[in-house]
């Protein structure tokens, strides 16, 4: 059978099949179905809708978890995390207690005053009521936000309207505060007026501020407060703890522009107030002292005065004044004179400290008020030391007692030099020099005494006549005090005692008082004081007040100067009264004075006006006889 297509074969084999020959396509019936692809398939809107809501589902489930575990088990803690981050804590100011007078007079009492507070974010949402718009009296529209806000409020704090509207659009880095100080020390009128308004976004945190309703009135003892109104000088500083209480705290919700939610949580810790302190100062008898210093340092020209007042019984200071004392209320008053230059301010006590040498003569039975010593102008001792008085004059016939009412250097270091250094150094001890008061207040300088092994030949001769040393005004009017209470020295002292919030009075823990010289030695120094006043050759005449024994003692001494050395001069006269009965001393120095060097001239006057002044606003009766001084010659 002959090839199919005419292909030849070559002898009896099978042609060769041709694979490569191109085969029929099968019918399209035939065709097996592709199996379907869901990548080709996607884009179908049903389907699509079918992954969207697949994901959906899922997001909504896990929305619901995470509000099932809220809900159900951390519910309660973000709560709690939410309402304290709302909370806000603010310490309520103690009232500091009130320091009076020993009459009951208060001298300082804090007043309450407030800190006007804006929140600006609050404000810029501001819009006035009908009932602030009518309470506004400014011209032309109130407006809305900061510019209303700032038209209401600038009457009532003192401010322009545009300065106070820009604080109240105070921003930082673009956006509005949430806190920002108007006004301090508004008075509570003024708060209540403002808080009448009714001003969203305005509140206020209440502060004290410290009130001396006397001015400048013992001043120089009270001291001052800080900007926290904690002591910072003066009785207010030493009397701190007493007086400061505990602070308090209220704690409630703020919202997220800062105001206060009115039904949130709201706490009060009540703050505890101070004690009251009362002091042994008499007001009036403090400020006739002070403004009798004040016109002696502009008659006399000097540098500073200072008038001490205490009783002799007691120790209790009634005045401890010093001339240009500072009004406490006055902030702009630098600190440097805010002092008490009657305990800081140190001198020699000069010819007042003769009394000291007298005191050891008598007590220790060396001399009399009798003895008799002829004094010349000028004395020297064993050692060569060569001293003289301060006006020249031939050799007097003077007793003991009119050795001091002349207040002759020449005839004290005659006298004197019978004791030993020992015994002179340890009576002025006894007598208060060389240590601090008691009274405790800032600064108080303790003065200068060096121990006998430390005085030089001519020391030892000069503390005889009160120099060499040096005091503060209190310890030298302290001296006389001592003689004045029968030889019993009592400590000095301000604070009467001190009075709890809930009434119960503590007197002041005082020291004891201490024995100095006999009872006898006492009054025999008091008479011969009694010379120097009312003698025929006492150098004291114009200390004499009418009505009263007087007894007392000049003093003409040296001081430290602006240069650091002993330039300048200190005259003075401290003394008691009645001298038959005493009740106080008065105490009186006058530093670098132009008209007078002389205690007599300058410090005697003075004293007289303020012991008259002191005898009769305590009611103390006048003497029932004349003073019996001793005879000054013989």
């Amino acid at each position: 059978m002959p090839p199919r297509n005419g292909a030849r074969t070559k002898g009896n084999a099978s042609p060769p099949r041709n694979t490569a020959a191109p085969r029929r396509p099968a019918p399209a019936a035939r065709r097996p179905a592709p199996r379907p692809s869901v990548f080709r398939k996607a884009g179908r809107p049903e389907v699509r809708l079918r992954w969207v809501a697949a994901v959906v589902a899922l997001a909504l489930l896990a929305f619901l978890l995470r509000l099932a575990y809220v809900q159900l088990y951390d519910g309660a803690a973000l709560a709690a995390r939410g309402h304290n981050d709302r909370l806000v804590t603010t310490v309520l100011p103690a009232a500091r207690g009130d320091i009076t007078d020993a009459n009951g007079v208060v001298l300082a009492t804090s007043q309450a005053r407030y800190t006007l507070i804006a929140n600006p974010t609050s404000i810029a949402r501001f819009v006035p009521t009908d009932a602030q718009v009518a309470a506004y009296r400014g011209a032309g529209e109130l407006g809305t936000g900061a510019v209303a806000a700032a038209k209401l409020l600038a009457p009532l704090v003192h401010e322009d309207a545009s300065t106070l509207g820009a604080a109240l659009n105070a921003s930082s880095k673009g956006k509005l505060l949430q806190y920002k100080v108007l006004a301090k020390d508004l008075l509570p009128e003024a708060w209540r007026a403002i808080d009448a308004l009714g001003i969203a976004g305005i509140s206020s945190e209440q502060t004290s501020e410290r009130v001396y309703p006397a001015g400048a009135t013992a001043g120089n003892l009270l001291g001052y407060v800080d900007a926290d109104q904690q002591g910072a000088g003066g009785l207010e500083k030493v009397l701190d703890g007493q007086l400061s209480g505990t602070p308090g705290q209220e704690t409630f919700e703020r919202g997220v522009d800062g105001q206060r939610i009115p039904t949130g949580t709201d706490q009060d810790k009540a703050a505890q107030p101070g004690s009251d302190v009362a002091l042994t100062i008499d007001q009036d008898i403090q400020w006739y002292a002070q403004d009798a210093a004040d016109k002696a340092k502009k008659d006399t020209g000097a540098t500073w005065v200072i008038v001490v007042v205490q009783d002799v019984k007691t120790g209790a200071l009634y005045a401890l004044a010093n001339s240009g004392t500072a009004d406490p209320n006055d902030s702009s008053v630098p600190v440097s004179k805010r002092g008490s230059v009657a305990v800081e301010g140190t001198f020699e006590p000069g010819s007042t400290g003769k009394i000291i040498t007298m005191a050891g003569l008598l007590e220790s039975g060396l001399a009399k008020p009798s003895s008799q010593f002829q004094v010349g102008y000028t004395y020297q001792t064993s050692n060569g030391q060569t001293f003289h008085d301060s006006h020249e004059h031939g050799v007097e016939k003077l007793t003991l007692a009119g050795i001091l009412a002349e207040s002759s250097n020449s005839g004290t270091v005659q006298a004197g030099s019978k004791m030993t250094a020992q015994s002179q150094y340890d009576t002025m001890r006894a007598f208060g020099l060389g240590q601090h008061t008691g009274l405790g207040l800032p600064g108080e300088s303790a003065g200068i005494l060096r121990q006998p092994q430390d005085w030089d030949g001519r020391t030892r001769y000069s503390v005889l006549f009160g120099q060499g040393l040096s005091a503060n005004a209190v310890q030298v009017a302290g001296v006389y005090s001592t003689i004045a209470n029968g030889g019993v020295r009592q400590p000095a002292h301000v604070v009467a005692s001190t009075t709890a919030p809930d009434g119960t009075k503590t007197p002041a823990d005082l020291a004891d008082g201490s024995r100095v010289v006999s009872e006898k030695t006492a009054k025999q120094l008091t008479r011969m004081l009694e010379g120097v006043v009312g003698g025929d050759d006492g150098t004291g005449a114009k200390a004499a007040v009418p009505g009263y024994q007087v007894a007392g003692k000049t003093g003409t001494a040296e001081a430290v100067g602006s240069n650091g050395q002993l330039s300048s001069i200190v005259s003075s006269f401290a003394g008691f009264a009645p001298a038959d009965n005493p009740r106080l001393t008065v105490g009186v120095f006058v530093k670098d004075p132009k008209t007078s060097i002389y205690g007599g001239e300058t410090a005697a006057p003075v004293f007289s006006k303020v012991m008259g002044f002191a005898l009769h606003d305590l009611g103390v009766a006048p003497s029932a006889g004349a003073a019996k001084p001793y005879k000054t010659t013989w």
